[in-house]
């Protein structure tokens, strides 16, 4: 996980600096899953740093009943993810597998198999103690759903909405250029165990 640091706090004095994790880094809203078999705590992961910024605002340069902030943080590093599972009986990282895009779509773990899907199309199972990738599948469409499970007449199914949309593609692509070429849509996936 990424690591606070105190020291690189913005300020009148200290005008740039790098913060990681980002405003949109370390476990933001994806859901988490739990394996309690294995003990595992797995956490979709947003790995990312932002650049703050200080800059003195006078009133002449605001307009009138325009949405102002008070400024906002840049990504000057891409943005990437990880699904990171934590041992809960130790707090440890018993395992991690990276990921080239943010994790925006949340974790769903069976007793053998963790899934998760990628904004650039893929869902993925992972095995539940390796991380290991042991499947993919590119849906075309981008993933910032969670997936779930179900079973009928004794199969389990796991099913995933894919349409990439939300906050990401409207506040955060330019930290991920390679998203732009995603098409927005919506599309329901259903795979069988």
């Amino acid at each position: 996980m990424q690591r606070y640091n105190a020291a690189v706090t913005p300020s009148r004095t200290n005008k740039v600096t790098d913060i990681c994790p980002g405003n949109m880094g370390g476990k933001n809203w994806p859901p988490t899953a739990y394996n309690p078999n294995l003990k595992l705590w797995y956490i979709p992961v947003i790995e990312s740093c932002n650049r703050i910024t200080v800059e003195e605002t006078t009133p002449d340069k605001l307009k009138k009943r325009e949405f102002f902030t008070g400024g906002g943080p840049s990504q000057p590093v891409k943005i990437t993810g990880s699904v990171t599972a934590i041992d809960v009986t130790t707090g440890k990282v018993a395992g991690k597998a990276e990921t080239e895009f943010p994790n925006l779509g949340g974790i769903l773990a069976t007793p053998d198999l963790v899934f998760s899907g990628q904004p650039s199309g893929e869902v993925i199972a992972y095995d539940a103690k390796s991380l290991q990738q042991l499947w993919q599948f590119n849906t075309g469409g981008g993933v910032n759903a969670p997936p779930m499970t179900f079973s009928v007449d004794g199969k389990q199914y796991v099913a995933i909405l894919v349409g990439l949309g939300g906050a990401w593609d409207k506040w955060f692509i330019d930290a991920t250029p390679e998203l732009k070429r995603m098409q927005p849509g919506s599309m329901l996936y259903v795979f069988a165990l």
